[in-house]
Parts: structure tokens; sequence; C-alpha cells
């Protein structure tokens, strides 16, 4: 049984979904009960409220995306109301509830992964772990959401409305592990149109006071934040909490000196440092000599250009020193003699260019990670002015990847995206009772709209004909405590 009081049912997702041999539902079922979320909110102070235990609200707000559900509203009105007699307020409470650390919560998640999985590692397959930090755009339509603004998308080389989300997760070679993030704004260059909008915009946008104290004001001053301070500071925290990893891969935006040398300094330098550079102005110090990227390329390219065979790669590899950082190994390459030169930087001299290539093509499963909990997992979808509402539902949503990711380490015939879909598939096939009230339901709309009559007044006057009172009693029998009875139980 699940750590969950009776407020809710979980087990009852077990009769929404078809029976069968071992349904997926109960497979759902059992991947919530292993994460044990009572236990993880209960470490992380989120007490309950007005009755309801924290645990049973986020249960059922980390089920909505296999519910195909992104709101609160929604859900209300949907037929998955039934897992708990919680009213809306009680959701919102929850989400704009400044003084819960969703920042540790999602710390709890994370290593209980850690804690299910790390038994079943070999230690002769093991492979490389990474910390792989990344930003993408976080769209939005309102303009009263708090500290909104325009952030430049580098997708489509344009401005739009939204945020920018840094995360911070850990590849332990065969599984992607969200770890920390933070939202950013752009205020831009501009002093007339600070962060891209009008100045009757920027006072429109919703406001709120936080406690300095409170995990909230944490998270809203990291806006303002340029985002390779940030960096640095969710790396530190990783390391903080268990998690060093053999290499940290960014994209050129990040590889900067002061992220690198960071790297190197944390844990006595347990954690090397490899990323694309850019191939731009500053110097790297070689023979004596200081020379930029290209500089160095046109130099090495008639003595030190190689070819990988197995890659239909060329590429050049050198030693040189840079800077504070100290010593680095740089890999110039390009894929065909017509593609651009590209640049990868890496404090472990050691490093052949093959196994460079392969462990910084980890890096792209944060990129798939974002499209995936985008398209399946509501990130983004939140409509909350409410800073602190943003915060814990982009929480959730890597908290459901999370999970999703555990069940596919264990089943790794199956892609994450096909393992979501068999859930969210399950969850939503409806019954043959369900369908006919839904379509009764309907009806009675449409007939109260035509008639300009109360709803509610119209399903009283219906119910209390003898006719109906006994068609809907004989239903009610067949389905037992299906939709039928259930209405015809309330409005008797």
């Amino acid at each position: 049984m699940l750590p969950i009081n009776d407020n809710i049912n979980i087990e009852s997702i077990k009769s929404i979904a078809p029976k069968g041999n071992f349904s997926v539902s109960e497979r759902l079922v059992d991947l919530f009960r292993l994460f044990n979320i009572s236990t993880l909110c209960l470490k992380n102070n989120m007490l309950k409220f007005k009755g309801y235990p924290v645990a049973d609200i986020l249960t059922v707000l980390l089920l909505f995306p296999f519910m195909a559900i992104a709101t609160v509203n929604s859900f209300c009105f949907s037929r998955f109301k039934q897992l708990i007699d919680a009213q809306k307020d009680t959701f919102f409470r929850l989400k704009n509830n400044e003084h819960y650390n969703w920042r540790k919560l999602s710390y709890l998640f994370a290593k209980r992964f850690k804690q299910l999985t790390d038994r079943d590692v070999d230690p002769a397959t093991e492979q490389p772990t990474c910390l792989i930090v990344d930003d993408t755009v976080i769209n939005k339509a309102g303009m009263r959401i708090e500290f909104i603004g325009k952030v430049f998308d580098h997708v489509i080389h344009r401005w739009v409305l939204g945020y920018k989300l840094l995360l911070l997760t850990f590849w332990d070679g065969s599984s992607l592990i969200p770890l920390d993030f933070s939202y950013h704004a752009e205020k831009g260059t501009n002093n007339k149109y600070p962060y891209g909008l009008l100045k009757r915009h920027l006072k429109r946008r919703f406001s709120k006071q936080r406690h300095d104290d409170a995990a909230g004001f944490q998270r809203a001053q990291e806006v303002f934040h340029d985002k390779v301070s940030t960096a640095i500071a969710l790396i530190k925290r990783a390391v903080k909490h268990g998690f060093v990893a053999d290499y940290v891969l960014t994209d050129s935006w990040f590889s900067v000196a002061k992220l690198i040398t960071t790297v190197r300094q944390l844990k006595a330098g347990a954690m090397h440092f490899l990323g694309m550079v850019k191939m731009d102005q500053r110097l790297y110090h070689y023979q004596g000599q200081q020379l930029n990227a290209k500089e160095l390329q046109h130099r090495l390219k008639p003595t030190h250009l190689k070819r990988a065979k197995q890659l239909n790669a060329y590429y050049i590899e050198v030693i040189v020193n840079y800077g504070n950082v100290g010593m680095v190994k740089l890999f110039f390459s390009r894929f065909s003699k017509r593609s651009k030169w590209r640049l990868i930087l890496t404090t472990d001299l050691d490093l052949s260019f093959h196994q460079a290539l392969k462990i910084y093509n980890n890096r792209w499963t944060i990129e798939v990670m974002f499209k995936e909990c985008k398209q399946l997992l509501n990130l983004g979808k939140c409509q909350s002015t409410d800073f602190d509402a943003q915060i814990a539902d982009t929480t959730m949503s890597l908290l459901v990847y999370l999970m999703l990711s555990f069940h596919k380490k264990i089943h790794s015939y199956i892609t994450l995206g096909a393992l979501f879909a068999q859930y969210r598939d399950d969850l939503m096939e409806a019954t043959v009772a369900e369908k006919i009230w839904q379509l009764f339901i309907t009806i009675q709309l449409t007939i109260a709209e035509i008639l300009d009559i109360d709803y509610t007044r119209l399903m009283r006057i219906i119910f209390q004909l003898p006719e109906v009172r006994k068609t809907m009693k004989s239903l009610s029998e067949i389905f037992l405590e299906d939709p039928f009875s259930i209405a015809f139980n309330k409005a008797a």
C-alpha cells in the first residue's frame, strides 16, 4: 500500500485503467510506491495544511501529465477528480507556498534514484559520469506573470516572451537525472524597454513580497543573476549533495575560464571539464606565443592534421596553456572538408579525440530531455502569475521525468516517450459508463443553454421524473459505483 492517507486513494488508478495480467496502471502505482513520496515530503518539512497531507496533493499533481491535464482547473472538471476530494484552492496553496523548498525535494528524489539503482551497477561496464549544464527558453503567453520578459531564443534567432531555464543534470552512464535548475530574465541593453517590455507592462506584472528566509526568496533573486555564476553555484551544490562526476559538460556559452577553474578546484581536482568552445579571440599560450583559436588552427594544420576513419572526421589535437586555468587539451575537428572547424576543450590531458567525442556526445541527452519534458510532461505549461508556482510546476515536470527514467533504466527495452505513452493511454481510456455519462452531461448542458435555464435546476427536474429515476436506478445497479450511481445518489 502506498504511504498515503485515505484522503486520496491512489490504488483507484487501477480501477480507472483497463484490467490485465500486468497492467500499466499497476506499474505506475509501483513506481510511486518505490519513491515513497510521503517520506520525502516529510524530510523536506512539507507538512500538511487544512487536513490534506502535502504528499497526497503532490502525488495528484505528478499524475497530471499521464491524465493529459496541464492545469488545476482542467483537473477539477475531469473524471480524475475522484482521486481526491480537495478543491482547487488546496492545490494553489501548495504551488504558491514560498516556504516549500522545491530544490531540496529534487535532490531527495535524485538521491532516492541513486539508492534504487546503485546496487545494479556493474563495475566492469561502468561508464564515465557527467554533470551537464544547459539552458532552454520557456515560452509564456501571459504579460502579467511575475518577472516575465523577453529573452533571446538562439534556435529561432529572435526575442520571445518567457524565461531562460538553466538546468543541471547528472548522467550516471545510462540515465539522465535532473538535479537543479534556475529561471532567468534578460534585461537587455535598451534602458527604454527593460526586459523588452513597455513600462506599463512592467507595472502590470504580478509582484509578491517574500520573507528573506523563505526558499522562494532565493529562487526569486536568482532571476537577476548571470547564468555563468548561477551555473557554478548549481555545480557546487550538486557536489555538496554527493553528485561528483568524472566530467562537467557544457556548450560553448558556458565554456569560460571562470567556470572551468571552479570545476578543477572542486573535490581536489576530482572532476574534469569537457566542453565546446567558441573560435573567438581568447588567447592560448603555445611555444612562447599567444594565439587565438583560428591562428592556432592555421599554424597546426600542416603538421598536426589527423583523420579518424571510423568517425569520418579530420582533427587536430594540441596541449596549450589557457590563462589561469592552466594546461588544457584542444581538439579542432570537422566532419568534411567543407564544414566549419569546431573546437573542444578539456582539462583531461590523457583523453584521446575518440574518447572526448564519445563523452561529449552525452551532452545531447539534455537536449532530448528538454524536448520530452516540453512535449510530454507539461514543462512550461504553468499559467500561474505567481513565480513560486512556476518553480513548483517545473520541479514536478522534472520529478516525473526522473521517475520515468528509473523505469526505463530497469526496463531498458522501451524508450521514455513510449513508456509515457503507455501510462497516459492506459489512464485516459474511459470505461463505457464514463463515456455514456460524458455524453449525457454534454446533452444536458446544451439543453440548459437553449432553454436559458440554470443547469443545476434542470438536473433536479430531470432526476425527479419517475421514469428517469427508475432508469437511473437500474443503471446504477449495473455499473455499481460508476458515475451513474454516484450522480443518482447525489440527485436523490
